[in-house]
């Protein structure tokens, strides 16, 4: 990230746009150049690591599988670092830093034992899931907290942690997800730096994968009482706010297509024309906030079966709605932020983003105004799944209103949207002769 930063800055990485080598060589190059010196020094620690494994009587396939999960996890989080370099520009010298901490998180969750929820999907990003069963097998006391839950893990009902070819196997299902939509991601990103992380139509695909691989690690046997329904909404938050900041487009994308739409849209395609809807749903540069609403029905398509064979008290179709409605503020709100003209116009759409996900729930509890005191500003303002349970019972009445509050805002910030989209889709002849 640091050397892409540095490249960025002195103006190289435009100049390597240039070469007529792929995309894909180049950053290969990165990958494999950059941290030559930590490859060595692996290299030359494998031989000691190895008698050290075979003496504490490991078996060898387990010692392999290990380097397998460690190969997996480095192209994983290599390839991330790439496309984090290269759509965060923005943060200047505050990418690495940043980078660092979020990869530091990440191992550090893994670090913990095993929740037997949706969660632990984080683990196998980490070669540590790999780690866990030679440690299980060889003594359980001395790695009780890494250990735990291993032979109860289960996915799609089937054992995991008993079977070390299945955890490899799983291993490199979510790492090689991972590691294609990256490079799906960078692929995209690397010719044009103006153009989104990922096209709608890779976003409907990317959605699906995803929530298949929460889906499996959420169905268990016997799964923690309301934890397993809390970690699955929180891996579906994470992912679409990343689904918003790889879906929007900025401000030129935008002019571009609303003055220009009709010449962009390919003549054996004549339908598009009459209808703007399928091309809010399927070009690139349209606005994003009805591909993520699609993207969010899509999930709760696939999630309604397993929330009904788990019997989850969740508040019924209201939360979905309420749910559903912020996930479209939040989207509206960036590309409102991304229209404009002011400068830094990501991280005010961050910061925006992030104090409208975090103030609400902080300055409710700080107010003492609980969800039972207050359940219409809690239903209306925050995810209701977070916090609704059977002993917090909310009206129709209360959860109505919560839902015309947020469908108020939401009309407005897409009226104020359209306006300047129709703004900008005038020509400058005519703007100068209505003035």
């Amino acid at each position: 990230v640091s050397d892409l930063d540095k490249e960025e800055r002195r103006g190289t990485l435009n100049f390597i746009r240039l070469s007529p080598q792929s995309a894909k060589t180049i950053f290969l190059g990165k990958i494999l150049g950059v941290p030559i010196l930590l490859y060595l020094a692996t290299i030359l620690a494998v031989p000691l690591h190895l008698y050290a494994g075979l003496a504490a009587q490991i078996a060898l396939n387990e010692i392999l599988c290990f380097y397998i999960a460690v190969a997996a996890s480095c192209a994983l989080f290599y390839s991330t670092a790439m496309l984090f370099g290269l759509t965060t520009s923005w943060l200047g010298g505050f990418q690495p830093w940043l980078a660092s901490a979020l990869a530091f998180i990440v191992f550090g969750i893994s670090w913990l034992p095993l929740t037997r929820t949706a969660l632990d999907v984080l683990h196998f990003l980490s070669p540590l899931a790999m780690l866990r069963y030679p440690l299980f097998l060889v003594d359980k006391t001395d790695f009780d907290s890494l250990a735990e839950n291993l032979d109860k893990l289960q996915w799609f009902y089937s054992p995991v942690g008993t079977n070390i070819a299945m955890g490899i196997a799983l291993s490199l299902l979510v790492c090689g997800t991972g590691i294609y939509w990256m490079w799906q991601g960078w692929q995209r990103r690397f010719p044009n730096p103006s153009a989104t992380v990922l096209s709608k139509r890779q976003s409907y695909l990317l959605v699906i994968c995803c929530q298949v691989i929460f889906l499996g690690f959420a169905l268990q046997s016997d799964p923690p009482n309301g934890g397993n329904l809390i970690c699955l909404l929180i891996l579906n938050l994470v992912m679409f706010l990343a689904l918003i900041a790889a879906l929007t487009s900025d401000r030129q994308s935008l002019y571009d297509w609303a003055r220009y739409r009709k010449q962009i849209v390919p003549s054996n395609q004549k339908l598009w024309r009459r209808y703007p809807l399928l091309d809010l749903i399927w070009s690139d540069k349209s606005p994003a906030v009805v591909a993520i609403a699609i993207n969010f029905l899509s999930s709760v398509i696939i999630l309604t079966p397993w929330a009904l064979l788990e019997k989850n008290e969740i508040n019924g179709f209201g939360g979905v709605i309420g749910c559903l409605n912020l996930i479209l503020i939040y989207a509206a709100i960036t590309q409102l932020f991304l229209f404009t003209k002011t400068r830094n116009q990501e991280i005010w759409a961050a910061c925006t983003v992030g104090s409208a996900l975090l103030l609400p729930p902080l300055i409710l509890s700080m107010l003492l105004l609980t969800p039972e005191k207050a359940p219409i500003l809690w239903l209306s303002l925050t995810f209701g799944g977070f916090w609704s349970s059977s002993s917090v019972a909310a009206s129709g009445n209360t959860i109505l209103l919560s839902i015309l509050s947020q469908w108020s805002v939401l009309v407005l910030l897409n009226f104020k949207l359209r306006s300047q989209l129709r703004l900008a889709g005038q020509s400058a002849s005519k703007a100068l002769l209505k003035a």
